[in-house]
């Protein structure tokens, strides 16, 4: 986990260095002691849940303690602590309400909720090769669902070129069976818009190669002709997926070895969408 801790911490260091470096004469023992008594203060579960509350509307000690059932000692230490710490201050009729440093740290939590979730999984894959801005966005994928069985994998991908609409993206080798090539037709036949980065080497297997009628390779290649599939080549991934407009069919990072696997994540949230997306452009506009 340290490594993807560390990554993480990196990426918010460089993109949000007000937390770091506040004040250009801190030295870096008064830095990092700020940020450690702000990763203190949110590691705590009931202060946590106080943030929640008051993210939502202000409130008063005696309304905090009945709302999260906490005894009025509880609720006054820990909101001595997070007025202490910046987060949480007092309004002039007596309530709390969170402050705008509070807002912000909450706005970091999902990235840390995302990796923690799933740690099994990222205790065996890497996140080390994302961009840093795109690790420091990583809490938008909260909304996915992690990815066990392979039959759901394939079934993801079919519904993908199924329902795609508008577009598909992917990066990495061409995943599915002989089946999904002709769902792939038959989405760039009514209009849907295709861009694609593969392995440089790339080469379909002999068994799907064979299997796949030759009307269908001669439409796939028309529509490269026609520029409504687009595809670039590269030799390293940091990163593979496929997705539409509307759903992430397949998310993986990864493993010690350098190799990708078909288990994952999939999503529906728009968040988890954009990322992908915004993810997929950043890496065609570096591939030539």
């Amino acid at each position: 986990m340290k490594n993807h801790t560390q990554t993480i911490l990196s990426s918010y260091s460089c993109s949000l260095g007000v937390f770091l470096y506040p004040n250009e004469n801190d030295g870096p023992e008064s830095t990092m002691e700020r940020l450690c008594d702000l990763l203190f203060e949110l590691s705590n579960e009931d202060r946590l849940k106080i943030l929640d509350e008051l993210r939502k509307e202000n409130l008063k000690l005696s309304h905090i303690s009945q709302r999260l059932n906490f005894t009025a000692q509880e609720t006054s230490r820990n909101i001595a602590r997070l007025v202490d710490a910046k987060l949480v201050t007092r309004t002039t009729d007596g309530s709390y309400e969170i402050s705008p440093y509070g807002i912000q740290a909450m706005r970091l939590i999902p990235a840390y909720q995302f990796l923690s979730i799933n740690r099994n999984y990222f205790y065996e894959h890497s996140l080390e090769n994302l961009p840093d801005k795109f690790v420091s966005r990583i809490g938008e994928l909260n909304g996915c669902k992690p990815i066990t069985q392979l039959l759901d994998v394939f079934g993801n991908i079919e519904r993908v070129f199924k329902e795609a609409e508008e577009y598909y993206l992917y990066i990495g080798e061409p995943l599915g069976l002989s089946s999904t090539l002709l769902l792939v037709a038959e989405a760039l036949d009514r209009g849907v818009k295709a861009r694609g980065i593969e392995p440089i080497d790339y080469e379909w297997p002999d068994e799907i190669r064979e299997s796949v009628p030759k009307e269908t390779w001669l439409k796939i290649a028309e529509h490269k002709t026609q520029g409504s599939l687009r595809q670039k080549y590269q030799k390293k991934f940091d990163i593979t997926f496929l997705m539409n407009e509307k759903e992430v069919a397949t998310l993986n990072f990864l493993n010690p070895g350098g190799e990708f696997e078909y288990f994952g994540f999939t999503s529906t949230d728009r968040k988890a969408v954009e990322w992908c997306k915004d993810l997929f452009e950043y890496y065609w506009e570096k591939v030539e």
